[in-house]
């Protein structure tokens, strides 16, 4: 079921691993009162028989004793064996019922937990974020995104675990499985997301879970990346707002780096947000705005997106303005940049 596949923050320790330590401290104690009854064992009374006690009877006692079974066969029948027993053993029984028992409670209320921060997450998973693959790139876009914005509300689906692990370092709950199955993406609460990013290691992947995607929620803004130009109208066309061709984006940028290295070095500080130079978007509230705000000097404008047309500073229909037009700038952060030339 995809709700078992949940992994949520903070979630540190291997269950498997406490009980097996557990069950070597229940080993432990019922040694050490196997070992208590047998170097005392003249202290001893077996009905079965009148001669010492056995080391296999030290540990038949032990065990019928620490599990509270008493058959009686067995008993203490000197003052020092009673009061060791009184002193020592009964405490140790104590101890071994409260392990046995708190290993049970553990685990019930450990699951008890996970069903009520899985509701709680349900609940909270609306207008939020589905990363589908948490790899270097599904990473890097959260990181991109939480620089704008750090309430954005964010759930990543990834096969691995090591992602999964590594989503859970950045504060991201997370689903084990293919984000191309339906009933993960039901669990992500795809249908109620306001953005989902879809960065898988294969391009088939993607596609796949492009359409199942748009299957549950026709609205959200969906991004895509795929490793082949040849995908990028099969994606487009699937209901990708936007497909990004991560191997030969980074082929163009390595290109310029060996041409012309200072272009390149502007091109990655754009990219890197909150370094320098960082580009960004605003939309136009009303018509007649102009393309330059008085109020933010620090913004230079690149570009007008109206509709699908993109339009160049300059052009003659760019301005004036028309609202929900979307303004994109590169912000020069001129205290950064002093911070950043101070530093080197």
């Amino acid at each position: 079921m995809p709700g078992d596949r949940f992994r949520f923050v903070s979630v540190k320790k291997d269950p498997l691993l406490a009980i097996f330590q557990r069950v070597l401290l229940a080993i432990l104690l019922l040694l050490v009162v196997t070992l208590i009854t047998y170097i005392g064992r003249d202290g001893y009374t077996d009905s079965q028989g009148d001669s010492p006690l056995t080391f296999i009877d030290s540990l038949y006692y032990a065990t019928v004793t620490i599990t509270t079974t008493g058959y009686g066969d067995i008993v203490p029948s000197t003052q020092v064996s009673r009061l060791i027993t009184t002193v020592v053993v009964t405490p140790l029984r104590v101890l071994f019922l409260v392990l046995l028992v708190g290993t049970t409670l553990q685990v019930l209320t450990n699951q008890s937990k996970i069903r009520f921060r899985r509701k709680r997450l349900e609940k909270q998973l609306s207008d939020h974020i589905v990363i589908c693959g948490f790899g270097v790139k599904g990473k890097a876009a959260l990181e991109y995104m939480r620089n704008h914005n750090d309430d954005c509300a964010a759930i990543a689906i990834d096969p691995s675990k090591e992602a999964l692990d590594s989503a859970n370092a950045e504060d991201v709950a997370g689903i084990q499985g293919e984000a191309s199955d339906l009933e993960i993406l039901k669990a992500a609460r795809v249908d109620l997301a306001r953005t989902v990013i879809i960065a898988p290691s294969t391009d088939e992947q993607a596609v796949l879970t492009l359409l199942r995607v748009r299957e549950l929620n026709k609205k959200a803004t969906v991004v895509a990346s795929c490793r082949e130009e040849t995908n990028v109208e099969l994606l487009r066309n699937s209901g990708a707002d936007e497909v990004i061709v991560s191997s030969s984006s980074a082929g163009r940028i390595l290109g310029m780096a060996a041409e012309a290295p200072d272009a390149a070095r502007v091109v990655n500080d754009l990219l890197t947000f909150g370094d320098g130079l960082d580009i960004n978007e605003w939309q136009v509230e009303a018509d007649g705005e102009t393309l330059v705000r008085d109020d933010k000097p620090a913004e230079t404008p690149i570009a007008v997106v109206r509709g699908t047309d993109v339009l160049r500073p300059g052009d003659a229909d760019c301005e004036p303005l028309k609202r929900l037009d979307r303004v994109i700038y590169i912000d020069t952060n001129e205290e950064k940049m002093k911070r950043t030339q101070t530093i080197k």
